[in-house]
């Protein structure tokens, strides 16, 4: 009743793991907004000293610089984007008055993300500070050196700190035409970005359609974006991670079955006939799954896991069915000691004829021979001290004979049988009372190669 209590519990717990977990997403949307804070400095161009002749140093002004884009995933992960912002650079060119110089733009370019993750947000349960690493390149107007025409580009890397907000930092050059001087300007600036998703659920890529992104895939289970089974068990790697099997192993367990043989019809539960990819020994009997299916037992039922009772489980048992009440050694075969007394082994009175109920000891004798077949026995007949000491002896060589006789027709060899009656000669208890010449009444078997 308990087994089949977890069982139903266990296949409940896979068929919710199979249900549960939402479709993966990137971590940006459709819609984005970004702010960008950023200091930098011209690299050429007038507004770029002159070195001066006496050091060989000069003093480059320093540029403040915000941005503020919008950016539209059309095809994940390229996106058109809008990009304005303006700033003010501590310095000016050579003809110009003033302290500084200020500086606008307003662009229209592309951004491309590169493996935007899916594990959600470092604060959403499961996921983690990975964002993306993304490149963009705009054209449009500067206002710089006049009015200029401009081409800038731009990379950087964002981490997801917490739903729906993402951080980062970015670096991004600028190269500017035209303009009152008609001298090629450039600037560089880096700083740091906040992103924010507005609108627009962007699915993952799933390559292989197996319900893994091909992203997720590369990057947290090392699995084949292109192959929907990468290791071919017949499970696909969606529905292994779903239910906690390895989808880079055919036996998740070890226990010598595939997991698309133990989970039959592929559906991630646990079905009639059916064992757990996930434990080595489904029923907890301690046999293996894989020896239970090869020899023809039931993976879900601890009962035939030790069918004989002996305490030696099946898949280590060299001897099986062996008796209840035989004593066996590791691998579960009977041990033969020095000198065993068959308790349980009576005859009709004054007579050697075996009763009907000595059967269940003659067995365990018969399982003990079978068990050491290399060894040769003495089968000792033994009375107690009641009647002629001559027709004592020779009633219990009568009785071991008959022992004899039985073992031989179940198959024992005559040549490794002796029988010798003792009467009684060899006691193990007093003749006195009653309980101690029934125990002096006896079988025994005595190994001939023992000392």
């Amino acid at each position: 009743m308990t087994s089949r209590v977890s069982n139903l519990a266990l296949a409940a717990c896979m068929g919710f793991a199979v249900m549960a977990p939402p479709a993966a997403r990137a971590e940006s949307a459709a819609w984005n907004l970004h702010v960008d804070l950023a200091l930098g400095v011209p690299l050429a161009g007038d507004m770029v000293p002159e070195p001066d002749p006496a050091t060989g140093s000069s003093e480059v002004p320093i540029a403040g610089f915000g941005a503020v884009a919008l950016d539209w995933q059309f095809s994940p992960p390229f996106a058109l984007e809008l990009l304005g912002g303006g700033g003010y650079v501590f310095g000016t060119f050579p003809d110009a008055s003033g302290s500084g110089t200020p500086y606008a733009t307003g662009a229209l370019g592309v951004r491309y993300r590169l493996l935007d993750n899916q594990e959600g947000y470092a604060d959403e349960e499961g996921g983690d500070y990975e964002g993306n690493a993304w490149t963009s390149a705009h054209l449009g107007w500067h206002l710089f050196d006049g009015h200029q025409f401009g081409i800038d580009f731009g990379a950087g890397y964002e981490a997801s700190v917490a739903h729906p907000i993402q951080v980062g930092l970015f670096v991004r050059g600028a190269l500017l035409f035209g303009g009152e001087r008609e001298k090629l300007d450039a600037l560089i600036y880096g700083g740091v970005e906040a992103s924010l998703e507005l609108a627009g659920r962007v699915e993952a890529v799933d390559t292989d359609g197996d319900g893994l992104p091909d992203e997720r895939e590369v990057n947290r289970y090392q699995t084949d974006p292109r192959n929907p089974d990468t290791d071919a068990d017949g499970i696909s790697d969606g529905l292994e991670v779903r239910t906690e099997t390895d989808p880079r192993r055919p036996d998740t367990d070890g226990d010598g079955v595939t997991d698309g043989v133990e989970d039959t019809n592929r559906d991630g539960g646990m079905q009639a006939g059916e064992t757990d990819p996930r434990r080595a020994d489904t029923d907890g009997g301690g046999v293996p799954d894989g020896w239970e299916a090869q020899n023809g037992r039931n993976g879900r039922d601890p009962a035939d896991d030790d069918s004989d009772r002996d305490r030696v489980l099946e898949h280590l048992d060299r001897c099986p069915d062996t008796p209840q009440g035989t004593e066996v050694d590791a691998n579960g075969c009977a041990i033969l000691r020095p000198r065993l007394v068959l308790d349980g082994i009576t005859f009709e009175f004054d007579s050697a004829v075996i009763r009907p109920e000595s059967e269940a000891t003659l067995q365990r004798a018969l399982q003990i021979l079978r068990d050491n077949p290399d060894v040769r026995v003495e089968i000792g007949g033994h009375t107690d001290n009641q009647g002629n000491p001559g027709y004592n002896r020779r009633l219990s060589e009568a009785r071991a004979q008959s022992v004899r006789d039985w073992l031989v027709r179940h198959g024992i060899e005559a040549a490794r049988l002796t029988v010798r009656g003792y009467g009684h000669t060899q006691p193990v208890a007093s003749n006195d009372t009653e309980e101690g010449r029934a125990q002096n009444r006896r079988i025994e078997f005595r190994r001939l190669d023992a000392p």
